[in-house]
């Protein structure tokens, strides 16, 4: 779809260490009823070269944005400056929403003493700008930070969690452990099909692919 034309923008700020799946979501349900482009600007603190990599959930990020025709772009920045480079892109793009989340928010609050949201709405009086709190029905503070990780398809149509790449691999994503276990149990996120899954892992072992998030394109036409 061309959007060339198009007076919204959506730009999504997902920083390092966050759940920034949810914000993509968000960002992608916005941007699919407005018709209008998305940009998914991912901020980095890791100090080397192939950090781009290294973060995690970056592989669902660029799936996401391929199939949607989404610019993804990696920002290294001391947190001080978060709000100046979301500013300075948001203005760049002329984006109308811009969707952050609470960690965001509250390392600038941390640094600056006041809130990310009320600086950019200073600095860009004629955007939309939404924080999303985190996950209204699983407390975030539930889960570790998540991990690149894989299924791997058996026989039986179930699925074992892993954190290797092989031939027997069937989805790629993120795991999300629950805090209160010594074994792998908690959540595993995954992008296909025009849609973000997330399904239940149970002492390293999905059962079945039933999508507990919210879809993306419910409602959707096509």
């Amino acid at each position: 779809m061309d959007y060339s034309h198009h007076d919204e923008h959506i730009l999504v700020c997902v920083n390092h260490g966050e759940s920034g799946i949810r914000l993509i979501r968000r960002g992608l349900k916005l941007a699919l009823k407005l018709e209008a482009p998305l940009t998914i600007m991912v901020f980095g603190s890791l100090p080397h070269d192939d950090e781009h990599d290294k973060i995690v959930g970056m592989p669902l990020f660029k799936k996401i944005s391929h199939h949607y025709g989404a610019d993804l772009i990696m920002v290294k920045s001391e947190s001080y400056r978060v709000k100046k480079v979301i500013a300075n892109k948001a203005k760049e793009i002329k984006a109308t929403q811009i969707i952050i989340g609470q960690m965001v928010e509250s390392v600038w609050r941390r640094f600056l003493g006041n809130t990310t949201l009320d600086s950019l709405l200073k600095d860009l009086p004629h955007a939309d700008v939404r924080v999303v709190p985190k996950h209204h029905h699983e407390d975030d503070t539930n889960y570790e930070h998540g991990i690149n990780a894989f299924l791997h398809g058996r026989e039986d149509g179930t699925y074992n969690l892993a954190f290797h790449h092989d031939t027997t691999v069937t989805h790629e994503g993120v795991f999300y452990k629950h805090i209160h276990t010594d074994f792998n149990n908690g959540r595993f996120v995954y992008y296909e099909e025009k849609d973000i899954y997330e399904v239940r892992v149970l002492k390293g072992h999905v059962p079945h692919l039933e999508n507990i998030a919210e879809g993306v394109t419910s409602g959707e036409g096509g």
